[in-house]
């Protein structure tokens, strides 16, 4: 009974000592002071416990899909490259004034802190549960409340990706729908940005592996220009999405029902000189951009424009197909 007593009274007096520490305000709450070790063991321990056992029955859906990879990496760029950075960044004003410190997820697994390795790399559900629920305490904010799983699942597909990615890569993949300035009266200038009928193809720099996506690229182009638009549609996938002029197109079909024709006649009658070209791939994914001066004529009006394509392909069992299209164009004003 006496030992009963003699816990009872210490368990009392540390928990008045500890109540007397949190009223105090000594303990220093800025987070431009570390936590001590121990404090910063225990909340990293028990952070990282949650997640686990919280995210541990999460059902992770297929994620190379491309159209998650392309949704994912514009959310990723608006919400979290901030904090969480880009390839080519190495901090920002936001991630250096937080503490805890947020990753840096555009590295490898390999190089991030010990407690945060599985952010980077193949821990989908744990990156799901973040996303969505956030963390308190930290400036993680929860998603859920304003996304839904379908996108939140999105991001989580980008992230398994973002670690290989440089700096060019980065900036195709998470391109947004532009709200372009150029008028499609009479024209329309979303195929004005494919060089098609260039006279002298400008040099190509990019990966080997993008050889055969190139290709595939050129061919829809050269089918475009001759007005061929059974064969540029076949090189299509069906759920391409295509950003254009601030508009969207989100089918083949849709694209064959509208623009397709229009711009294939434009096509015809335009001049185009490529500029430049880049191109890679990695894995069942590839990229190619290209820039592009344009001159014609319409409406017995002259054009002289500066145009830039960006495709993203997949490769399928029937080849390589054009998953992903954003055209954009501005006046040339150095003419």
């Amino acid at each position: 009974m006496k030992t009963l007593k003699v816990i009872l009274v210490l368990a009392l007096v540390g928990g008045l000592g500890a109540l007397g520490f949190l009223y105090s305000g000594l303990y220093p709450i800025g987070a431009d002071t570390p936590h001590n070790a121990l404090t910063y063991w225990g909340l990293e321990t028990l952070r990282e416990r949650s997640i686990a056992r919280a995210s541990a029955d999460l059902k992770v859906p297929a994620l190379d899909d491309p159209s998650m990879l392309l949704a994912g990496g514009a959310d990723y760029n608006d919400m979290c490259a901030s904090c969480h950075l880009k390839p080519g960044k190495t901090t920002s004003d936001m991630a250096q004034g937080l503490y805890p410190k947020p990753p840096n997820l555009s590295k490898p697994a390999s190089q991030q802190a010990p407690l945060t390795k599985d952010l980077a790399e193949g821990a989908a559900a744990r990156q799901f549960w973040i996303i969505k629920h956030g963390i308190k305490a930290s400036a993680m904010p929860a998603w859920g409340p304003t996304h839904d799983d379908a996108r939140i699942w999105a991001m989580v597909a980008f992230l398994q990706k973002l670690p290989t990615l440089t700096a060019d890569q980065y900036q195709i993949l998470t391109a947004r729908e532009g709200n372009e300035p150029m008028d499609h009266e009479g024209m329309d200038m979303g195929a004005a940005a494919s060089p098609a009928s260039a006279a002298e193809p400008a040099p190509s720099h990019g990966a080997q592996g993008a050889n055969e996506p190139t290709a595939v690229v050129e061919q829809f182009q050269k089918a475009l220009s001759t007005g061929d638009t059974a064969a540029a549609a076949g090189l299509l996938d069906p759920e391409v999405k295509i950003f254009e002029s601030g508009g969207i197109e989100r089918s083949k079909a849709e694209y064959a029902s509208h623009h397709l024709t229009s711009d294939a006649a434009f096509l015809k009658t335009a001049t185009l000189a490529l500029q430049s070209r880049t191109g890679d791939a990695v894995g069942d994914l590839a990229w190619v951009g290209s820039e592009s001066r344009i001159t014609a004529s319409v409406k017995n009006k002259p054009v002289d424009l500066i145009s830039t394509e960006t495709m993203v392909l997949k490769k399928t069992p029937q080849g390589w197909r054009i998953v992903h299209i954003h055209w954009s164009s501005r006046p040339n004003k150095t003419s």
